[in-house]
């Protein structure tokens, strides 16, 4: 070991790793103070989304010139390296060609704007809370806290549902009622419940509309709006409310009911 360390700790060596130490540092500093700066001026005019991505942006090109600067420092010969690099990159071009749709289509999604961090959208059957936007993906956290990654590609490609992007939400409680029921009590009663729910917000108003007959019931939907923070809550509390105030007013939410006969053997 010592042979070894005597060997290859030269001078210059030394002074090379304290030329990266010192490298390390200046860019460090340098990133944070332009960071800093940046968060003082423009990153204040920005949405989150956008402010990330330039943010990660920025750290890359930090990354890259600490690493040219260090290979350098080391007298790695950078134009053979990048002759290398090219003909590696012709093998690895192919697997490249989805992660650089996914950065235009990155591009896409910032440009176009249809949700931004925190909103509660959907995509592909998957709903969560917009977590980071990348230049690669869209992070969501799903209600039951998972986190799950998709690709900028699909976001662009598939039908997306932001339930953020205005301030009310309405909530429709389907429900049925019996054929024995007075509809007009019924409407009268759903929008009282409504009204006094709370969290239900007066305008827009809610709304009681029937829907079809069915082989046992009257199917309708109660209408109700909320602020979109207030959604989880509303839904509850008015599920609750439709079904106390029902059973207090006499009006019956029928079940289905299956008849069972047994006829009686003839000979018996």
């Amino acid at each position: 070991m010592k042979e070894w360390i005597e060997k290859n700790l030269t001078i210059d060596v030394v002074i090379n790793l304290f030329g990266v130490v010192v490298a390390l540092f200046v860019f460090s500093l340098a990133y944070k103070i332009l960071r800093k700066y940046l968060k003082r001026t423009v990153f204040k005019k920005l949405k989150p989304q956008t402010v990330m991505i330039i943010e990660k942006g920025i750290k890359y090109i930090f990354t890259v010139c600490v690493i040219l600067y260090v290979l350098n420092l080391f007298g790695i010969n950078l134009s053979a390296l990048l002759g290398a690099a090219g003909i590696a990159g012709i093998a690895v071009g192919f697997a490249a060609q989805t992660s650089v749709s996914n950065i235009i289509s990155g591009f896409f999604v910032l440009s176009e704007h249809a949700f931004q961090i925190g909103d509660y959208i959907t995509v592909n059957d998957i709903s969560g809370t917009v977590y980071t936007i990348d230049l690669l993906s869209v992070k969501l956290k799903t209600p039951d806290n998972q986190l799950v990654r998709i690709p900028n590609e699909t976001v662009i490609q598939t039908n997306l549902i932001n339930v953020s992007y205005n301030t009310e939400r309405r909530f429709s409680l389907v429900v049925d009622v019996s054929y024995n029921s007075d509809l007009q009590q019924v409407e009268d009663t759903l929008l009282k419940i409504a009204a006094e729910t709370p969290l239900v917000i007066a305008e827009p108003a809610p709304r009681v509309l029937f829907n079809s007959f069915n082989n046992s019931s009257i199917n309708l939907t109660l209408a109700a709006w909320c602020k979109k923070e207030d959604f989880l809550s509303m839904k509850n509390n008015l599920i609750k409310s439709v079904h106390k105030g029902l059973k207090e007013a006499g009006i019956e939410i029928p079940f289905p009911q299956l008849d069972v006969h047994f006829d009686k053997p003839a000979n018996a």
